[in-house]
């Protein structure tokens, strides 16, 4: 089954939540990814860092929460993030 996938805007212009319809981690645990380095052994944080204007991911529960930079445009970034997040997880 696809994942289902619900953007959430947040206080910060340069940060997006996707909300996913289940679990990626467990509930009250939090993951952060600063750099591409450090996401190498988490595949949906990877394969977000491959996409140009990322700068953080951070996952919480059923969230994946996306920094950009100031330059890229959430227009623009925001279906990448989708299709990554979601090729990505359906392809587990």
């Amino acid at each position: 089954m696809a994942v289902k996938i619900t953007v959430d805007p947040t206080r910060n212009e340069a940060a997006i939540r996707f909300l996913l319809d289940r679990e990626i981690i467990p509930p009250g645990t939090c993951l952060s990814f600063p750099s591409p380095e450090s996401a190498e052994i988490f595949p949906i944080a990877k394969a977000l860092f491959k996409i140009k204007g990322v700068l953080a991911v951070g996952v919480l529960g059923n969230e994946i929460m996306v920094t950009k930079d100031e330059k890229t445009r959430w227009g623009s970034l925001k279906p990448k993030v989708i299709e990554t997040i979601s090729s990505t997880f359906n392809s587990r």
